[in-house]
């Protein structure tokens, strides 16, 4: 192998090039699952659910968003709190893979908007995970939320001759390799292949079906000829074993990353800098995110989010960018516990007045998308994340003298996720 080919810091390109032909194999892989199904995402499961039959249920990781209107990717861990450690565990993995490789890219929160930016982001991300398919979610308004999928059902078949060379011909097309070299000598390694350089310019892949010699020129692929095995089945099912190995490597540090992240939701929030003044703008949910009380709630007239199916267009089995066309987005649900709604206490008079009764509980209160303005209420407004009943986010009610403590943590916490939300769904 070529010494150059594993240094100890890398680009954002170096990874792209790690992961582009094995992710092209995947997404080919996803695309045969899809079928035009409908889909729905539900962060509080997590799953990825492909409307099939039978259905077919993956698990979601939330990279970042992608808004025209904001110009900028935000990565999910900018936060953390508004989603389960789980789902922004691949994005907090990345994070720390580009703080071990000087990959700044990774590590900075927000970065403005490029063509090609998200799904660059992606691929990379996928060389530091492991989680080789990825969806761009379509949220509507301009939004895009960037998910790495895992599951079983991706699980790819033994490599042969024809299905890498088909792989390799389906990824060039896409002008996103820039170091043949080192593509081809990652995708032989995760795929349990055998890769033997003679030098720079040419290499030997053996498969349990053959060989291939490819040429290169300049880092770029050259020439592809027909070549005698350099192995035999034993040494590739010791390379398909060492493959595994590195996968499940990859698959533990995804876990001490979901633990990292819980342990950050868990500290003080960092102070943010000062918004400029005027009145906060309302926070504006998408179609992309739906609340769904954890009790049910009156019956209300409102219309159900349509799940949306991967049309032509949309439906590449290939990494390219998104259809220019929106998506409509699938249903995307997460559990809260809704919370009571005190009236505001009336305006104090000259004259002593006697104690008033505690205000009833009322039902939970939707705000409705697109609201000009608001009076500002005390109560918590979860739109998605880990509150789920019984979880470490949902919190007993407080009586007495610790329920006006309780209401005003709740407005700060409330304002914030606002913030967040807003910032992250480019409203």
């Amino acid at each position: 192998m070529v010494a150059s080919l594993g240094p100890m810091t890398k680009t954002l390109q170096d990874l792209i090039d790690e992961s582009i032909f094995i992710s092209t194999e995947y997404q080919a892989r996803l695309a045969e699952l899809t079928q035009g199904a409908e889909w729905d995402v539900d962060f509080s499961a997590p799953a990825f659910t492909l409307q099939s039959e039978p259905p077919v249920r993956l698990t979601p990781y939330l990279l970042g968003t992608d808004s025209a209107s904001r110009g900028s990717w935000i990565w999910s861990w900018q936060e953390l709190g508004h989603f389960p450690a789980v789902v922004v565990s691949a994005a907090v993995q990345a994070r720390e893979a580009g703080e071990q490789l000087g990959v700044a890219e990774l590590t900075t929160d927000e970065l403005p908007a490029a063509e090609g930016l998200a799904r660059r982001l992606t691929l990379a991300a996928k060389a530091v995970t492991g989680v080789y398919a990825h969806y761009p979610a379509g949220a509507g308004g301009g939004v895009t939320a960037w998910l790495l999928l895992e599951g079983p059902e991706l699980e790819l078949p033994e490599l042969t001759v024809e299905r890498m060379m088909r792989v390799i011909a389906e990824a060039l097309t896409t002008d996103t390799a820039v170091d043949h070299n080192l593509a081809v000598d990652s995708y032989a390694k995760l795929r349990g292949a055998h890769v033997e350089w003679d030098t720079e310019a040419t290499c030997v892949v053996t498969v349990g079906d053959g060989a291939q010699r490819f040429w290169f020129d300049d880092h770029q692929i050259s020439g592809v000829e027909p070549a005698e095995p350099a192995v035999g089945p034993e040494v590739l099912a010791d390379l398909a074993a060492d493959a595994r190995e590195r996968a499940e490597a990859l698959r533990a540090q995804r876990r001490e990353a979901e633990a990292a992240a819980a342990r950050e939701e868990a500290a003080p929030p960092a102070p943010r800098a000062e918004e400029p003044a005027g009145e906060p703008e309302p926070l504006e949910v998408p179609g992309f995110v739906a609340e769904e009380p954890a009790e049910p709630a009156p019956a209300q007239p409102r219309e159900e989010p349509v799940a949306a199916g991967f049309d032509d267009d949309a439906d590449r089995p290939f990494d390219q960018e998104p259809s220019e066309r929106e998506v409509r987005p699938g249903r995307v649900s997460t559990t809260v516990v809704p919370e009571p709604v005190r009236e505001p206490a009336p305006a104090a008079e000259p004259a002593p007045q006697p104690a008033a009764e505690p205000a009833p509980a009322a039902e939970p209160v939707r705000e409705p998308v697109g609201e000009a303005e608001r009076e500002p209420v005390a109560e918590r407004e979860v739109v998605a994340g880990p509150a789920v009943p019984g979880g470490p986010s949902a919190e007993p009610v407080v009586e007495g003298a610790e329920e006006e403590e309780r209401e005003a943590e709740h407005a700060e916490q409330g304002e914030r996720k606002k913030g967040f939300f807003s910032r992250f769904f480019g409203l």
